[in-house]
């Protein structure tokens, strides 16, 4: 049989490799900073370049609990608080609430106005934040729409059922608030006191300079009539004359025993400095609603229509009866 005829640069570089065993390539010299000219550096890939698409929503519901680290109450552990509601074996811990995810800029301007509270309060009580984690990583915030509620395991897949079908039958539309004011709430289940922005409807006319929420109210009409039907408590409204209208917040920061009397309000006052402006004219946008059972999220979504009015019934009582 014939020899295939190679060229002499292929038969060359063939001869190499059947004589000896291929090199790992060679490693490229350090230059130190005199040593001569040294070839350009590849330079960093812009934002532009190198931005990343955004992940799901749905990923944030993936790694929403944070590490458990005792079934006990040891408040050592939570700097200072202490569980509402006792852990029960065979009992799951349940939350109602819209999740909201600062852009960057706003987390630092957030971050900011907590500081600057932080200042004005001095050494009264020391102004813990909602804003970063223990590693540094920007953390959600949220709307509540219940108290912390306990449901059991036989009834807690019953209970997200109803919850999402009541929800949808409330026919609210995805819509958006925004910061209004800055104040302290004082929890009436602990000694914590919180700071809070409170909220109101992007849509709703405030020149009575009350704040209006009709979405929240639908919603918080729907999640408390549903939480109430479990024999749990419910949020807000715990008589029939009681008006929640006002009582939506976003909490940004907590102290343990802080007195709220003038000298804890004055230092709301920071919330009127220049700097803090433009934070009454962000959108927070509400495309659905967070159902936390033990440590797993659900996304029940609202609807994408438009808008519709409020129901009639809300003015009488906040289940409509």
């Amino acid at each position: 049989m014939a020899l295939v005829d190679y060229s002499s640069s292929s038969s060359h570089s063939d001869s190499e490799n059947d004589e000896a065993p291929s090199a790992p390539p060679a490693k490229r010299r350090k230059h130190s900073p005199g040593s001569g000219p040294q070839p350009n550096a590849p330079s960093a890939p812009s934002s532009s370049e190198s931005g990343l698409p955004p992940l799901p929503s749905a990923f944030h519901d993936l790694y929403a609990s944070t590490v458990r680290h005792s079934v006990v109450d040891d408040p050592a552990l939570h700097q200072g608080r202490k569980r509402l509601i006792p852990h029960v074996v065979g009992n799951w811990p349940s939350h109602l609430y819209i999740e909201w995810h600062p852009l960057a800029d706003q987390h630092e301007k957030l971050v900011q106005l907590v500081c600057k509270v932080n200042e004005h309060i001095g050494n009264r009580a020391k102004l813990h934040n909602f804003l970063t984690s223990d590693l540094g990583a920007p953390l959600p915030l949220h709307i509540s729409l219940s108290r912390p509620i306990s449901l059991s395991t036989s009834n807690k897949d019953v209970f997200l059922d109803k919850i999402s079908s009541a929800l949808h039958a409330s026919a609210v539309p995805q819509f958006s608030v925004s910061p209004k004011r800055l104040k302290w709430y004082k929890s009436p289940d602990s000694n914590r006191t919180f700071l809070v922005l409170q909220v109101a409807s992007s849509q709703a006319s405030n020149s009575t300079g009350a704040l209006s929420n009709p979405e929240l109210m639908r919603l918080l009409s729907a999640c408390n009539g549903m939480v109430q039907s479990f024999n749990q408590p419910i949020l807000y409204q715990t008589k029939e004359t009681d008006s929640a209208d006002e009582a939506f917040h976003i909490s940004i920061g907590w102290a343990l025993d802080l007195p709220v009397d003038e000298e804890s309000n004055k230092a709301l006052d920071a919330f009127g400095d220049e700097d803090f402006h433009f934070v009454k004219s962000w959108k927070i946008s509400v495309p659905g609603v967070k159902v936390k059972i033990g440590n797993v999220v659900s996304h029940l979504p609202l609807s994408t229509g438009a808008a519709s009015t409020a129901s009639k019934g809300l003015s009488k009582s906040l289940f409509g009866l």
